[in-house]
């Protein structure tokens, strides 16, 4: 998923999970607006708390980052049907000069 792609998906209107595959500390220092913490190493844990039907889209720090993929490869074990990675991450997010919140 592109960055253009991810920023038309957060105007709709349609439900979605934007997925912090990050652990809960960098979450906590900064992250997309409306993401959710799920680390890639909890999703199995987590993902039963959602609907399989819901469109699922995944981002960690940056393109060397592998947690999003990691995340985004557990959800469709999980019997999702529709998971989208955006590899970008925050770092390519904070680049063009989106927003980002914090929760310290």
């Amino acid at each position: 998923m592109k960055i253009d792609e991810l920023k038309h998906r957060v105007n709709q209107e349609k439900p979605y999970i934007l997925a912090d595959a990050r652990d809960v500390d960098s979450y906590d220092s900064a992250h997309i607006p409306g993401a959710i913490p799920i680390p890639a190493d909890q999703v199995d844990q987590l993902a039963d708390n959602y609907d399989r039907n819901i469109d699922v889209i995944t981002y960690c720090s940056s393109y060397s980052c592998q947690a999003s993929t990691l995340a985004a490869k557990k959800f469709i074990q999980k019997g999702f049907k529709h998971v989208l990675d955006f590899k970008g991450g925050l770092a390519e997010w904070e680049e063009q000069g989106n927003p980002v919140e914090s929760n310290i």
